[in-house]
């Protein structure tokens, strides 16, 4: 049985094959898709599937050359180094040597890193001053020694220890005498106050005061508790 369409054109007979079936291929006006080559991409493709050679690796994948193994190795060292504590350039230099980084290597990224503001020596300074001066009353030449240690160059040591003035230095001794000498007992006994004296003043001079400073600042805070006519012991001068 044929049937016509509305315009006229003859269609062929309508059977049950087909019907329901989805119809694949191409569909009308789709665009053909592309070949896909047999042969395995190496590396990353451009838009016309050619490869690009000129391109970095990703970041995170394998350095090519020792040199830059040894650069990642570095600056894992560093970025654990300094996410832990500030530090000095001399300090992260050394604990790059005992990793075993060659010097061009670590004067490289540690160059690098100051001119990022990573490392700053000036700015490690202050800090540390101001830090050990409120943690332990330090004195300006016990602090000078241990940024010598710390491997400031003594002009930069300088201008950090500009923030400590005699006064607070006065302050902070007159402060810690106070504190230690609570536990004192007895010192009306000439013995035992003695023996308290050059206790405080041994513990001044530790922390960096002159031996005549620290005897007058222990006399002085003695004599608020009401000890008078101590007489400094011989050497103190």
């Amino acid at each position: 049985m044929s049937d016509s369409s509305p315009h006229g054109r003859r269609r062929g007979p309508v059977t049950g094959r087909g019907v329901g079936r989805r119809r694949t291929g191409r569909s009308l006006g789709a665009p053909a898709a592309a070949p896909v080559s047999s042969t395995p991409s190496s590396g990353p493709n451009t838009g016309d599937g050619r490869r690009d050679a000129g391109r970095p690796p990703a970041e995170g994948s394998a350095p090519r050359t020792p040199e830059e193994a040894e650069y990642a190795r570095a600056k894992e060292i560093l970025l654990r180094q300094l996410t832990a504590a500030a530090r000095s350039r001399a300090q992260l230099a050394q604990k790059l040597a005992e990793k075993e980084i060659s010097e061009e290597t670590a004067t490289r990224i540690l160059d690098r890193y100051e001119d990022l503001g990573l490392i700053d020596d000036a700015e490690y300074a202050a800090m540390y001053v101001r830090s050990r001066s409120a943690s332990r009353k330090l004195a300006r030449p016990a602090l000078r020694r241990e940024l010598a240690q710390k491997g400031i160059d003594p002009e930069t040591a300088e201008r950090a220890l500009t923030q400590r003035t005699e006064e607070e230095e006065r302050e902070d001794a007159r402060a810690l005498v106070r504190r230690r000498l609570r536990p004192e007992r007895d010192l009306d006994d000439p013995a035992q106050r003695e023996k308290a004296l050059r206790r405080l003043v041994a513990m001044l001079a530790r922390r960096g005061y002159a031996p005549g400073a620290a005897f007058e600042i222990v006399r002085t805070v003695m004599a608020e508790h009401g000890e008078t006519g101590l007489e400094e012991p011989p050497g103190l001068a």
